[in-house]
């Protein structure tokens, strides 16, 4: 779900013509996935009864947006194809912008605004490709990695399905099994933006923690020196730099990648940790959900309150109206007001 500006394009051989041809092949299989097991024209992917639109509404979610590239980064293919194509070092803050924009139209647009960000997602990442350092292999073979190769597709979206929940459960409040259970099988739709039929997925919750945790602890991830220097960037730039960013990434890690990144973790951390994560839940929870929900969650109520002929709430509407004259955060893009009927005697 990284949205980016477009790389630089390049020659590419025919084998990576071909391989670029047969992604768009697969992908148009998961549109038509997209399509049949969407929620409605107005409801988009998910809907309002969706775990997805429950968990996302919540803008503390975008906290565990440095714990899941983190995770990305440790693959070595991630790492390096971030770091060959994308403008990180140059527009890092542009770049979290253009990505999280992207992500509310995916959960929150209605069907054709998400289709549409799903294809230019698509697109982007199909020009993402290239040579691997002497000795690294990629999942399509030694020496070569592309975005769309689905064994790094499933790992990133992997860290953001298990980061939601981790990052829900921390700061709002536990979720039952059965809740996780739907959330999951709601981020099939999810796998298949990012070019994954749900054959490709593990088919359930449980399956997908065993293959997740064996992934965390095994050999293929290892954070090297490209990682680390991208880690440097995302911890020093200049809307994150301090140590806020930082302890409240470690206390979202996992062990073993705390300690890879280096982060510090002790006992002055650990009491800083759980004081900030003790005042955050409570103040998060003593918020009434209309003032603390995204703006994006807003402009989705509004348009399904239009389409169903009732009255949007007025927070939605003075949040969509500011939208259309400043950039308001979380959004995805206003939507069109319909005059209010005259009443009739």
């Amino acid at each position: 779900m990284n949205q980016q500006e477009s790389p630089k394009r390049r020659q590419v051989s025919p084998e990576v013509q071909q391989q670029i041809h047969q992604d768009s092949e697969h992908f148009r299989k998961c549109l038509d996935y997209l399509r049949e097991h969407a929620a409605g024209e107005q409801e988009g992917f998910y809907g309002p009864d969706s775990m997805t639109w429950v968990i996302y509404r919540e803008p503390v979610i975008l906290l565990g947006g440095l714990r899941a590239i983190l995770l990305q980064i440790a693959h070595p293919a991630v790492a390096i194809g971030v770091a060959q194509n994308s403008n990180f070092r140059g527009d890092l803050l542009g770049r979290a912008r253009r990505t999280y924009t992207a992500m509310y139209q995916l959960v929150f647009g209605g069907l054709r605004e998400a289709m549409g960000a799903a294809k230019r997602v698509h697109s982007l990442h199909s020009r993402v490709n290239g040579s691997l350092p002497a000795g690294a292999a990629g999942s399509q073979g030694e020496g070569r990695y592309r975005a769309n190769d689905p064994l790094l597709q499933r790992w990133v979206l992997a860290t953001l399905i298990d980061g939601a929940l981790v990052v829900y459960e921390t700061f709002v409040r536990p979720l039952s099994v059965e809740e996780k259970r739907r959330f999951y099988q709601e981020s099939r739709l999810a796998a298949a933006q990012f070019g994954l039929l749900p054959e490709q997925m593990p088919p359930t919750l449980e399956a997908f923690y065993d293959w997740y945790h064996e992934q965390l602890a095994g050999d293929a991830l290892r954070v090297e020196d490209t990682a680390r220097e991208l880690a440097g960037l995302l911890f020093n730039s200049p809307f994150t730099r301090g140590q806020l960013d930082e302890l409240l990434t470690a206390g979202l890690l996992p062990q073993r990648w705390r300690e890879a990144y280096g982060l510090a973790w002790g006992p002055g951390q650990q009491r800083a940790w759980r004081l900030l994560k003790g005042t955050m839940r409570r103040a998060i929870n003593l918020t009434p959900p209309t003032l603390r929900c995204v703006t994006a969650w807003h402009q989705a109520q509004l348009r399904l309150a239009q389409a169903r002929g009732k009255r949007p709430t007025v927070m939605a509407r003075v949040l969509n109206t500011l939208d259309s004259y400043v950039d308001v955060p979380f959004s995805i893009r206003p939507v069109a007001t319909k005059a209010p009927a005259a009443d009739k005697h």
